[in-house]
């Protein structure tokens, strides 16, 4: 008797043996098993096993088949594709969590196909089950359009995920999920109609052999049991042939689990190259201005953030953060994260500058990777060793200040220690802190809060100053408070002051004298000193009399520089419209030097300026200028390298220059960078699941060492 692929080989009937006998036998009035095939085979007399292949006759006849070719395999894939959807569906319920409003990521037509499959699913069970025989091109039909809505749902699912991925950088795995259950279900809604098909083709409708039905697969054996009713006996199969039917049943949530896991583990927007050999950590700034630019580079970027690390430039991209070589440009280490949002303004709430902060000896650096809107948590906190690019700490943030020494990190209302990620202590409720950016040395800065701006005993006299609370980084119970500690001078007498005003560890805070002129006179000092951290350097350098610190020069110059003194007597006419310097102190040499005299760069704009030719015709240059206001450096625009020709670029609206070319001091090198393209609104697009504003910029980074004499 030939055999169908279902079945062993080696199975043979055993007519001559009472049905009865067999513990597999069950009379008419014997409950029918709901579990799957897999588990049919059972033994016969004396522990040996009785097989029946699926090929074999029913009732003992030669004639017919049964179970019919192929019944065995499509009750194993549809128990496989019902298990399928319930691990996957489980399986998306749980990806869940963290997301917020996630049906907005599932694409409109998802929900319309799948309702089709619902629908469709529903009307073909009266057709399956009413009628008894199934034209073939019925059944091809179902199956086929059963099998194409599975597909279209998973594929439109897989779409969704991919362009969420390109988008913002993360995988939401959710959707890979109810992709896997729609595939599932394609596979249980296929099957269904196959087995209808075989019934019609095998037994009668309502016959209790039928092979589409849920229960234990059994067979008339052509006898009757004591109460005239038809014997049925289960169908037994082979070992081989069981374990074959069990993958089968398994196989689709095996295979599809496999390959959502192996997107989690293999789809990495994450490309990180640390430096093969650390920073050269003993550069200094340059203090002076070398005529041309010693080298130069182009990067594309929605916006660029620059700062100085202890081995030279670090610079923010759309794709992530890089440390550049001061002395040719290099790329010395650098951490990609495609399409993730880094959000050059999430730290402006606070009064920082910008997302990139580092540790006061620029040996530590740290960013924050914000999360798209539609994921509950902030993002991830990263703090980088500048000199070799290795991450030293990651925590999840939960917003809020953002804050380097030299050894800890403060992430939201947490201290934590950056040797060992130890949590150093955390702020109690309704504690706020409003300041983000490079603390003291071994200090941290809680608040900061202006104070009256004029002085009882020269009320002509003008002075910028708030109110600082720290402590040190080990002792949050120790915090103090520091009262006449300088801050920017606004442009206005009733503007808030900008509280941006540390420098590398390192404040300034009036000393109660006056010059003969009636102005106040003004010490710099670290931060720590303020504190009263043990073993604090408590050195003062003298600054002379001023009216406060000018944040903008002191953030590009990496040193305090202030204001001249600035007098009441006529009014608010007389308060500055242009930066006005008067000394600065640089805390790489601990010198204190009058601006007039000083031959690097202390912070001064960068300006465009026309260069006439020889032959009348005008091109345009960046121009860098040290303190002393000696000629600096020259960088030339070479003409149709810039949205505006160079002719219009320095004649182009005022306060443009500030945000197209900007420097900064950095070891190794200044770094001055120039937008060539500017925001052009029609470039800029919105993102559709972040809808961030993305505008592609082309900046060009020109890096000045300091002359050669």
């Amino acid at each position: 008797m030939p055999t169908t692929p279902d079945a062993d080989d080696n199975g043979t009937y055993q007519p001559g043996t009472d049905p009865g006998t067999h513990p597999g036998t069950a009379d008419s009035g014997d409950e029918a098993s709901t579990a799957p095939d897999t588990g049919e085979a059972e033994r016969g007399p004396g522990g040996n096993i009785a097989e029946a292949g699926e090929g074999e006759t029913a009732g003992g006849s030669e004639g017919d088949s049964f179970p019919p070719h192929g019944t065995l395999t499509l009750r194993a894939l549809r128990w496989g594709g019902l298990l399928g959807v319930v691990v996957f569906a489980v399986t998306a319920l749980a990806l869940l969590r963290g997301l917020v409003d996630a049906r907005n990521l599932i694409p409109g037509k998802v929900s319309a196909l799948t309702t089709c499959m619902i629908v469709g699913g529903a009307l073909a069970w009266p057709f399956l089950n009413l009628r008894d025989k199934k034209r073939p091109v019925l059944v091809t039909i179902m199956t086929t359009i059963m099998t194409a809505l599975g597909v279209m749902t998973s594929a439109s699912l897989t779409l969704a995920w991919w362009d969420i991925y390109q988008e913002t950088g993360f995988s939401v795995l959710f959707l890979l999920a109810l992709a896997g259950a729609a595939l599932s279900a394609a596979i249980f809604l296929s099957t269904g109609p196959l087995l209808h098909h075989l019934r019609s083709t095998a037994v009668g409708l309502g016959d209790d052999d039928d092979p589409s039905h849920w229960g234990r697969l059994r067979r008339k054996t052509g006898e009757k049991t004591d109460e005239g009713l038809p014997r049925y006996e289960s169908i037994r199969v082979t070992r081989r042939t069981r374990a074959c039917l069990a993958a089968l049943v398994i196989a689709p949530a095996l295979t599809l689990g496999s390959a959502i896991a192996g997107t989690w583990a293999l789809v990495n927007p994450v490309h990180h190259v640390i430096a093969k050999a650390p920073a050269d950590a003993s550069l200094a700034p340059p203090a002076s201005l070398a005529p041309t630019a010693s080298w130069s580079k182009e990067i594309s970027s929605t916006k660029l953030t620059t700062a100085a690390g202890a081995g030279g430039p670090i610079l923010l991209t759309d794709d992530g953060i890089m440390a550049l070589n001061p002395t040719d440009g290099s790329v010395l280490w650098n951490y990609e994260r495609k399409h993730a949002n880094f959000d050059h303004n999430f730290l402006a709430f606070t009064n920082a500058t910008a997302p990139l902060v580092t540790s006061p000896n620029g040996k530590y650096v740290a960013l924050r990777v914000l999360s798209p809107k539609f994921v509950q948590s902030t993002g991830d906190t990263l703090v980088f060793d500048a000199l070799t690019g290795r991450i030293v700490f990651k925590n999840l943030s939960t917003g809020g200040p953002l804050q380097l020494t030299d050894s800890a990190v403060l992430d939201g209302n947490s201290a934590f220690s950056l040797t060992d990620g130890k949590k150093l202590w955390t702020l109690s409720d309704g504690d706020r802190v409003d300041y983000s950016g490079t603390a003291g040395h071994s200090s941290f800065i809680l608040g900061q809060y202006s104070e009256d701006r004029r002085h009882e005993n020269s009320p002509q006299s003008y002075k910028s100053t708030i109110i600082l609370r720290v402590t040190p980084q080990e002792d949050l119970s120790a915090a103090v408070e520091v009262d006449d500690v300088l801050a920017n001078p606004p442009d206005h007498p009733d503007d808030p002051t900008n509280l941006v005003n540390f420098i590398r560890g390192w404040a300034a805070r009036y000393t109660g004298e006056f010059d003969s002129s009636g102005n106040p006179m003004a010490e710099a000092i670290s931060l720590d000193a303020l504190a009263k951290v043990d073993g604090a350097d408590t050195r003062t350098f003298p600054l002379g009399a001023t009216s406060g610190i000018n944040t903008a020069a002191s953030l590009s110059s990496g040193s305090i520089v202030t204001y001249s003194p600035i007098r009441l007597d006529n009014g608010p006419r007389d308060f500055p419209s242009e930066p006005r310097t008067e000394k600065v102190f640089d805390p790489s040499t601990f010198t204190v030097t009058s601006i007039a005299q000083y031959p690097g760069f202390t912070g001064s704009p960068v300006e465009l300026v026309d260069i006439p030719a020889d032959d009348g015709s005008l091109s345009a240059a960046i121009t860098v200028r040290p303190g002393d206001g000696s000629t600096g450096t020259t960088i030339p625009i070479t003409p149709g390298s810039t949205d505006l020709p160079p002719t219009l670029l320095a004649s182009s609206t005022p306060g443009g220059t500030a945000e197209r070319a900007q420097a900064m001091r950095t070891p190794g090198a200044v770094i001055a960078i120039f937008n060539a393209t500017d925001d052009v609104e029609s470039d800029c697009t919105h993102g559709k699941y972040d809808q961030s504003k993305r505008c592609p910029n082309t900046y060009r980074i020109y890096g000045i060492t300091g002359e050669h004499k």
